[in-house]
């Protein structure tokens, strides 16, 4: 087996991205049963953009963090649920607004620390906490975090926008560590001012401003290689991962099986056409990020992967959606 195989292997048994194989299930059965289900740019982005008959769209998003993270890391936890909602916001182009949070602990230890996360994710990510839901007394130990954040109509970024030629780049923090309480984790935020943290997370802000973009996802659990994954699926196309791009990129003491599944925590996926590239770079290093070139788009239906010079398929659109419903739109 050539590590191209073993490499394959390891990306299809990875939680991060199995667990997202129940989603076509889901969002067809809410499009088709909930009421007005099918609202555009809703299920499927990382954050719901609600109309306001201005030229102000509000943004949604919700993210809930597991258990066991929640039991054997809870300050970090309560921390990482107003991130992976930060990073929601901004992946959209826009600039979050409110969080909110829900709380369910028995020990109120693990309770205390849960708030202390939520409050230093408030204080770095500089959003207020206006509500909120507390069961002190639960069987299940937990915490989801919603947030709102707001972009001007025109800058709305969108995960299905990638199109055929497009450059896949992601951006990310080169100063960092593997996270202590996730080891698939790249943290750029520990030991990070405020200011610092909110700079580099405000790129997105002005990317979208310069409509540099045709697409943007953050790279969330499920490692850039399924965050690509995705962000091609919702745009209707397939592409081409390099992976010998993504082993030039990674940090020297992260090896490339562990850089392509890691959650990045200041890190983002977008899709560009070739001449804004070296606008997008001048852009990121303003704001302390660099850029790493890791694919392209094309019309094949299918994400290949390649390493060296063999190349195999990782996934296939052609007879239907992987996290989408057969019968979507996208």
């Amino acid at each position: 087996m050539s590590r191209l195989d073993e490499i394959l292997k390891l990306l299809m048994s990875f939680d991060g991205i199995s667990r997202k194989f129940v989603l076509p299930s889901i969002i067809d059965k809410l499009r088709q049963e909930s009421f007005n289900g099918n609202t555009p740019h809703g299920l499927g982005e990382d954050s719901a953009a609600i109309g306001t008959g201005s030229d102000e769209i509000v943004l949604l998003t919700t993210d809930g963090i597991v258990e066991d993270l929640c039991l054997n890391s809870p300050r970090a936890a309560g921390f990482n649920a107003v991130l992976a909602c930060m990073m929601d916001i901004y992946a959209a182009g826009g600039t979050p607004t409110s969080f909110a949070v829900a709380l369910s602990y028995s020990d109120p230890e693990i309770g205390d620390a849960l708030l202390d996360g939520l409050i230093s994710g408030s204080q770095t990510f500089r959003v207020p906490i206006v509500r909120g839901h507390t069961n002190p007394r639960s069987s299940s130990t937990y915490v989801v975090g919603s947030a709102t954040g707001t972009v001007m109509k025109n800058n709305l970024l969108t995960a299905g926008g990638a199109e055929t030629g497009n450059v896949l780049v992601m951006l990310f923090d080169e100063v960092g560590q593997r996270g202590e309480s996730y080891t698939l984790g790249w943290d750029s935020v520990t030991g990070r001012s405020s200011e610092e943290v909110n700079q580099r997370l405000s790129v997105m802000n002005e990317l979208a401003s310069e409509q540099l973009l045709t697409a943007a996802k953050d790279v969330s659990v499920a490692g850039v290689i399924g965050t690509a994954g995705m962000m091609l699926e919702y745009s209707g196309c397939g592409g081409t991962l390099n992976l010998d791009l993504f082993d030039s990129s990674r940090p020297s003491d992260i090896p490339l099986e562990d850089w392509i599944r890691m959650f990045i925590s200041l890190g983002f996926l977008v899709a560009t056409s070739e001449d804004n590239l070296l606008e997008v770079k001048r852009i990121a290093d303003e704001h302390g990020l660099s850029i790493a070139i890791v694919g392209h788009a094309d019309n094949s239906k299918a994400v290949k992967l390649r390493l060296g010079d063999e190349e195999l398929i990782f996934f296939d659109f052609s007879e239907g959606g992987v996290f989408t419903p057969k019968d979507t739109n996208v």
